[in-house]
């Protein structure tokens, strides 16, 4: 990091696609801007998305990696201030600093927070255990992985059925558990993999232990409703049980919905002045990067209008 202790018009703290977006229009409206990204890489869950983007407009890629190069050569080219592995540890939501894991501050006029999201974990026994030794990254990578395997995959979303459809071309057996009553992925998924022979759907059940030696060789899954429990023997374990904001540089000094997301207003205003949050971390309802990238260029242009829809002390949604 070769800043030390400077002044910024903003902030970005996260260099996904809303963070990158926010820091190519900050550049291009006279903005002085750092975009600063905890990780080696700029992209953020770009990076998890292995399958092609056919649907942001105008640039279709192989996949997210590939769309993440195109966006940080962009930044590049505009002559934005860039920092990776550059941790922000603590915001001061008076002073607008942000202090960095090696003690610098940096003063802004605006903090954006671009922090995005993480897949939610299980939280059980063996979870950190087997990360690389059986439990899976993707699905779509994986296909050839688990010919003649048996798996099982863990949520009844979109993304787990998905999953399972694609799994279930080369796996053995495959296993969809989910602790609902019912599964809320779309119709064309569930059809397929209900009627897939070697696969079988467990409602109402949750996974209780991950269990191996060298590598995973079962699970133990628990009935919701009776208690009872029983222990499968797998090979690979999927994990698609949704995400969860990376809320904790802002828990506390912003107001949050009761899953930990941002709460801003069509401004992307939170609930303190001068204190944005964008992207993933701030849309739980639609998030994709469509709307990241758009909430990137209205921050830009609310931080060079400093406008505030702060009124009389109260946080107004809009």
């Amino acid at each position: 990091m070769t800043v030390t202790n400077q002044e910024f018009d903003a902030v970005i703290i996260g260099g996904g696609p809303a963070g990158l977006s926010c820091a190519i229009w900050c550049k291009d409206l006279g903005l002085d801007a750092v975009l600063i990204e905890k990780n080696a890489d700029f992209g953020g869950n770009l990076h998890n998305i292995y399958n092609p983007i056919d649907n942001y407009p105008g640039l279709a890629t192989a996949n997210g990696r590939e769309m993440s190069e195109r966006f940080l050569d962009h930044a590049k080219r505009s002559g934005t201030l860039l920092r990776t592995s550059c941790c922000a540890v603590r915001v001061d939501p008076v002073s607008k600093t942000v202090e960095l894991g090696d003690k610098t501050n940096l003063s802004s006029r605006a903090i954006v927070f671009a922090t995005g999201v993480r897949r939610r974990k299980l939280g059980v026994e063996g979870e950190e255990d087997f990360e690389g030794r059986g439990i899976l990254r993707s699905g779509s990578t994986s296909v050839d992985l688990v010919a003649g395997k048996t798996v099982a995959i863990v949520g009844g979303g979109d993304a787990a059925l998905e999953n399972a459809v694609m799994l279930s071309k080369t796996a053995a057996k495959l296993y969809v558990i989910h602790r609902g009553d019912r599964l809320s992925a779309r119709s064309q998924f569930i059809d397929i993999a209900t009627t897939a022979p070697n696969v079988t759907i467990l409602l109402g059940h949750k996974v209780t232990s991950i269990n191996g030696s060298g590598s995973i060789e079962s699970i133990d899954v628990e009935n919701v409703r009776d208690k009872t429990s029983r222990s499968l023997s797998i090979d690979h374990l999927l994990i698609r049980i949704g995400v969860e904001p990376n809320a904790e540089l802002f828990r506390g000094i912003i107001k949050t919905d009761n899953n930990g997301y941002a709460e801003v207003n069509s401004r992307c205003e939170t609930s303190v002045a001068g204190i944005y949050a964008i992207g993933d971390v701030a849309d739980p309802i639609a998030p994709t990067i469509s709307s990241a990238v758009g909430h990137g260029a209205i921050v830009a242009k609310v931080i060079r209008s400093s406008s505030r829809s702060l009124q009389n002390g109260s946080f107004v949604l809009r």
